[in-house]
């Protein structure tokens, strides 16, 4: 029981994180294209893709199902199944022209720069909180040392 409240836990944080993103773009966007007002159907749908994004998220990156698998393949268990679910609510919600090419290229592009912006600032992230506990465990055994 305990683990599975601590995977609800982990669903939860990634949703709330997911939906905080999605809403900070979406509310930039409305302000460059001078949208006063945000449609429900949208906001609903940036729920759900939040909350699928935050299932694949912990399904992808926990040892929840993968026990033994590289992170570049944990990637792209996760990146592969979320831009279908993504392409999905983005044509039954339109989010955009479907029928538009430019569209559908603008919407790749955007989507794998997003990808890889996220990707690299959570590599930063681990690597600079890496080194500080590496620091900080040098610390500790030179003054367990002394």
């Amino acid at each position: 029981m305990k683990k599975f409240f601590q995977v609800v836990a982990a669903i939860k944080e990634c949703v709330s994180l997911c939906y905080t993103g999605a809403m900070f773009f979406y509310m930039f966007f409305l302000w460059v294209f001078q949208q006063e007002t945000a449609p429900l159907p949208i906001l609903f749908s940036l729920m759900v893709v939040s909350l699928a994004a935050g299932v694949m998220q912990v399904a992808a990156f926990s040892n929840l199902l993968f026990k033994k698998l590289s992170y570049g393949w944990r990637m792209v268990v996760f990146a592969v199944p979320f831009f279908a679910v993504l392409t999905a609510f983005a044509v039954g919600f339109e989010w955009f022209p479907t029928e538009n090419a430019g569209a559908w290229v603008s919407f790749i592009v955007i989507f794998i720069v997003i990808f890889v912006a996220i990707t690299a600032g959570i590599e930063l992230y681990y690597r600079a909180s890496g080194r500080k506990w590496d620091d900080r465990l040098d610390w500790y055994r030179r003054r367990k040392d002394e």
